[in-house]
């Protein structure tokens, strides 16, 4: 099996933290959902405001102010997840050396912290996204595998991108 894209990098805890903010902040449909709730609470204001009835509108503006703080609340204990399931994977050293490769049949991640790589079947992938310093691949398993932008030392990231975009719409064909 030859090697088209090879990706190492120390990874450290700002993977993940880019990972939850993904997840639960940046993604597209958190940013609809965020956004949609702060213009409710802001309508709700201004009908507060103009109109009166202030106890039933300030009841609603008081669970949309609940239902921010509920979603910001999931962030933080995933992050604080995160960080304990990190420091245990890492045995508190802070950082391990990744490397992701990518054949024509097989995506595999190997870690200083694990004996064995784990091999994936480019059947599986189902997403790719990007965050601010990473290119993330999600599987059917629902597991995700970081791939650092201007860390490859096999292949180029634009025709990485490609190729998994590629794999991923042909995993879509398949399963329909």
């Amino acid at each position: 099996m030859e090697p088209k894209f090879i990706n190492r990098f120390k990874r450290t805890f700002e993977v993940e933290q880019e990972l939850y903010k993904y997840l639960h902040i940046t993604s597209p449909t958190s940013l609809a959902c965020i956004i949609i709730l702060i213009l409710a609470i802001a309508v709700n204001l201004a009908m507060v405001l103009a109109v009166g009835l202030v106890y039933a509108n300030l009841a609603v503006f008081a669970m949309g102010i609940i239902v921010l703080f509920v979603l910001l609340l999931r962030y933080y204990l995933a992050i604080q997840a995160g960080k304990k399931r990190f420091a245990e994977e890492t045995n508190n050293k802070g950082e391990i050396t990744i490397t992701e490769t990518l054949t024509d049949e097989l995506l595999i991640s190997d870690s200083t912290a694990r004996e064995d790589p784990i091999e994936v079947p480019l059947s599986h992938l189902k997403k790719l996204f990007s965050t601010k310093n990473y290119h993330m691949i999600q599987t059917d398993e629902r597991m995700i595998y970081a791939f650092k932008k201007d860390a490859f030392t096999v292949g180029a990231e634009a025709e990485f991108l490609a190729f998994v975009h590629q794999q991923i719409e042909n995993n879509k064909r398949r399963k329909k």
